[in-house]
């Protein structure tokens, strides 16, 4: 049998106790193998349709999240703690596309391109306003891979969504602690979210646009409640 196990250097510092600088440190190491292409190991990946399409859509996630956080430090109003977690992300959400890219072009399919992105006027005004934002979007990316998992056909694409999904999760808890939340995971197991509830969460930042899923349109405030699910 075929292994389709993923080594991501650095993921055994996150099961060992460690304070809050600790863990900051480590979602950098962590990133060093964020970048999933590798998964395809000796390239033999073969996707379904439906895979290809699952794929993309998760592309136009991690976009939207590479061009939020990007603006983000862009915005020059992070410092401290925050600021070392953005560029973490940033770099992370980068990795993320590089990867799914390769992934799809790997398969013989065609990536879709970054979508026009919109955000609130006032999204990168503050160190605050950015860190309640990263709060909605990160949950709802996990939820995204959790509920999309069970869709995927490809060993491959698994492991990607698999690998990727972990370390979206170690974005929420870093949010989290920025935010004093507490707990910082809030979750023993965390809402698995369909693909009309992933498009109807993003869309406001899509200019509406639903991802052709054909799910019901929400208000920008309405995404936010349900990236807090």
């Amino acid at each position: 049998m075929e292994n389709h196990t993923i080594n991501v250097p650095g993921a055994q510092e996150f099961a060992r106790p460690r304070s809050r600088r600790d863990f900051f440190k480590s979602l950098a190491v962590a990133g060093a193998g964020a970048t999933a292409a590798s998964m395809l190991l000796s390239g033999k990946a073969s996707a379904q349709t439906d895979d290809v399409d699952i794929a993309n859509f998760a592309l136009t996630l991690e976009y939207l999240e590479a061009d939020f956080y990007a603006r983000a430090l862009d915005a020059g109003v992070l410092s401290g703690d925050a600021l070392g977690v953005v560029e973490n992300l940033a770099s992370h959400e980068a990795q993320h596309v590089d990867a799914l890219v390769g992934l799809i072009e790997s398969v013989g399919a065609t990536p879709v391109e970054k979508p026009t992105l919109t955000f609130p006027t006032d999204a990168f005004s503050s160190q605050a306003s950015i860190l309640d934002l990263a709060a909605t979007f990160e949950p709802v990316g996990v939820g995204a891979y959790l509920g999309a998992a069970p869709l995927i056909s490809s060993p491959d694409i698994l492991a990607a969504a698999g690998s990727i999904e972990g370390v979206e999760g170690e974005h929420v808890v870093a949010i989290n602690m920025l935010l004093g939340v507490v707990p910082y995971a809030n979750e023993a197991f965390p809402k698995a979210l369909t693909l009309d509830e992933v498009s109807a969460a993003v869309a406001p930042f899509l200019g509406g646009k639903m991802l052709s899923t054909g799910g019901p349109q929400l208000s920008p405030m309405e995404a936010y409640r349900l990236g807090h699910l």
